[in-house]
């Protein structure tokens, strides 16, 4: 039983390690910033890694980018979120709801519908500054009916300070600070081991 388990979380950190590999590669090279963009989106949308840790060595390489690398990342999300939303909102039976049983996240989707109906934008808020995964509540927000208007005002905020923050971090302290996504010690510019 052990060496199962083992197996299966070997098989989840490699296939972790593989879709990180294939977003960094999309957001590398001549047209990075429209990989990013896309690996944005695929962020918000259908692959729960944290950009951050492919975007903070590209705003630590080019820290003048950096701006530029905050904004094409937040365009990305936002327009990822968007789509969440008005697929909700469209079709949620027939295909937002398959989509939260895939992921098991019923409860959890019930109980962001509940919070909306006492204080949607705040809940839009906290989830989408925070690095979890924001696909539920881009999909409660569709359907239920939430007003488009507050939900983009909310992605824009919560994504804009956590992007550009991520910006003013990587000036501060450099590549290292990408290392604290990936749940590691970060080293910090100048700091030596």
């Amino acid at each position: 039983m052990a060496q199962q388990n083992q197996k299966s979380s070997s098989a989840l950190v490699r296939g972790w390690q593989y879709a990180q590999q294939k977003l960094s590669r999309l957001a590398d090279g001549r047209k990075g910033l429209g990989g990013i963009s896309v690996a944005s989106f695929l962020e918000t949308t259908i692959i729960p890694i944290p950009i951050e840790v492919i975007i903070a060595p590209i705003m630590a390489a080019s820290r003048a980018r950096g701006f530029i690398i905050a904004t094409v990342t937040l365009i990305g999300s936002v327009v990822g979120a968007v789509a969440l939303y008005l697929l909700a909102w469209a079709v949620f039976d027939d295909l937002a709801q398959p989509l939260i049983d895939m992921t098991g996240g019923q409860e959890q989707f019930d109980e962001l519908e509940t919070k909306f109906e006492q204080g949607g934008f705040w809940v839009v808020f906290a989830i989408s500054i925070a690095p979890v995964p924001m696909q539920i509540a881009a999909l409660a927000a569709g359907a239920a009916s939430y007003p488009i208007w507050l939900f983009l005002i909310a992605i824009i905020a919560s994504r804009a300070l956590r992007y550009y923050g991520l910006w003013v971090l990587v000036l501060g302290f450099g590549a290292g600070i990408a290392k604290i996504f990936e749940g590691q010690k970060p080293e910090l510019d100048g700091q030596n081991q």
